[in-house]
């Protein structure tokens, strides 16, 4: 199975996951890479060296003797180089997503900014639903601040823009959605909506 690594707010995340402590080096190695330390459950050592910058990355990791050697000499070793790059329609965070889903509705000129009431709203109140989300698509519930009920929202992204799919109710997802919005990633404008109740 394919895991997802990115940083969150500094907070190291796999798969939306916060399960490892890790500790990133306050300096670059003398070969400029930064250096990520994780201590994994088994207390096992693992460590990533990232290098790169805007959407090319280079990451090497560090195991077992590989580890120790590094950590002991500053060698770096052969044969773990991993280069990527970020799929532009990936998302990167559950943030990424709520980021998006706040811009549009705090957008005055789309037609989703009426029906919100924002002393309802807390941003801690998202959690990420793991059936459904993956690659260009994450899929988030929305818990109502009495804890009683709450609502489903999928974003699948789509590059520059990202389509937005309501699930009003619980039991709604994934089978009853409400609404469904394509909206432009960069500024939150709403381009086309579609009511799917009817």
């Amino acid at each position: 199975m394919k895991s997802k690594w990115f940083f969150n707010n500094g907070e190291l995340a796999v798969n939306e996951k916060y399960e490892y402590v890790y500790k990133v080096e306050k300096y670059k190695d003398r070969h400029g890479y930064t250096v990520v330390k994780i201590i994994r459950d088994d207390n096992d050592m693992t460590a990533l060296l990232l290098k790169g910058e805007g959407d090319s990355w280079e990451a090497l990791t560090l195991e077992c003797d590989s580890f120790d050697q590094y950590f002991a000499d500053g060698t770096v070793p052969d044969g773990q180089v991993i280069e990527f790059q970020r799929d532009g329609a990936a998302w990167d965070s559950m943030d990424e997503a709520v980021d998006l889903w706040e811009l549009v509705h705090k957008n005055k000129a789309n037609e989703v900014s009426k029906n919100i009431f924002w002393e309802n709203y807390e941003r801690d109140l998202w959690e990420v639903v793991e059936e459904g989300t993956s690659g260009d698509t994450m899929v988030l519930h929305f818990s109502n601040i009495s804890g009683a009920g709450g609502s489903f929202t999928k974003f699948v992204s789509h590059g520059d823009r990202v389509e937005i799919t309501e699930y009003n109710g619980n039991v709604s997802y994934p089978q009853n959605p409400s609404v469904r919005y394509t909206v432009e990633r960069a500024d939150g404008k709403v381009i086309e909506m579609e009511d799917l109740t009817q």
